[in-house]
């Protein structure tokens, strides 16, 4: 059965060498003739038996050995891992093009192949996870939906994040969709505290008078102007942004200066923290989680066995 694993690996060196054709094709010759209960007519598994075999006598003859005793059972072993490390790979690709995942809608922090070609498609922080995970709550911040909704989104989430900004749409999205059925909940995680905070705090002041979500949206809008300003020119633009937002400016100028919600945005870091955060943007979905701008199916998936669940009353 090793005449499987060398046609997979001839196959491959054949696309850059075309000395390995003959071997790729030997090797699918010699496969298809054992799938059909005929002997291989070239005798490759035993050429490749006795090569494998003679390598290891040079290094350890007791190895050498044992291999050429027990080659077929190894054969089978290597084959099975193969066979099954391939059907990883394609309900991982498979999971990854429905859901942005290797393992489905939800991510467990697991490697993911498909992730580490693409790269992090999050925004990560330099902070660490010190106990045990806490699901977080709502608290008492920003939401849109009942209180009563039987799906509880909750998002952390970072005004300087790109990430975060391309996972608004879908979050936008889902709302539609699912309506009065879901909560929605937006909390404080910015990457960089010192120097994001501001944007968290403009959010906060708005959210004052009643204007969070219209400032919420032109934060993200305007993310690329934001990054581009420090100093005054950055107070002078989240004014700007303030303004289009319709705010009472001596109010909102006054909130700034007092910073009165720097515990707030504080609490709501360390809570993400608590909860297992380690990049924006992170949703929890009735406590199951989501990193990163993945696809509205992925978001359908987990609120749809959701719902189903409360209306099961399981």
């Amino acid at each position: 059965m090793i005449c499987i694993i060398a046609l997979a690996v001839f196959s491959i060196l054949a696309v850059f060498s075309a000395s390995y054709r003959p071997l790729a094709a030997e090797a699918f010759d010699c496969v298809f003739r054992k799938a059909t209960f005929r002997k291989c007519r070239t005798n490759l598994d035993q050429r490749l038996k006795s090569q494998i075999t003679g390598k290891l006598l040079t290094k350890s003859p007791g190895l050498a050995r044992f291999v050429y005793k027990r080659f077929e059972i190894l054969s089978w072993i290597f084959v099975i891992l193969f066979i099954a490390s391939l059907a990883y790979t394609v309900y991982g690709g498979y999971n990854y093009a429905l859901y942005g995942n290797c393992y489905g809608p939800e991510d467990n922090g697991g490697f993911c192949i498909y992730n580490a070609l693409e790269g992090e498609q999050f925004s990560k922080i330099h902070a660490e996870l010190e106990g045990e995970t806490v699901l977080p709550t709502a608290d008492d911040d920003p939401a849109m939906g009942p209180d009563d909704a039987k799906v509880e989104m909750i998002e952390f989430g970072c005004y300087m994040c790109p990430f975060s900004r391309e996972a608004q749409e879908v979050v936008k999205q889902v709302l539609e969709k699912y309506g009065d059925r879901i909560k929605f909940v937006y909390r404080d995680f910015p990457i960089e505290q010192s120097g994001h905070s501001d944007l968290h705090m403009a959010s906060n002041c708005a959210n004052e008078q009643g204007k969070f979500w219209e400032i919420h949206d032109l934060l993200f809008t305007e993310q690329e102007v934001c990054a581009q300003t420090t100093g005054e020119e950055r107070e002078k633009q989240v004014q700007d942004i303030a303004e289009q937002a319709g705010l009472d400016m001596a109010e909102f100028n006054a909130c700034m200066k007092s910073e009165k919600y720097e515990d707030e945005i504080d609490k709501d870091f360390q809570d993400g923290l608590k909860a297992g955060v380690y990049g924006t943007p992170t949703f929890f979905i009735n406590g199951r989680t989501i990193i990163g701008p993945k696809p509205l199916r992925a978001f359908e998936k987990i609120i749809d066995e959701e719902l189903e669940k409360a209306e099961n009353g399981s």
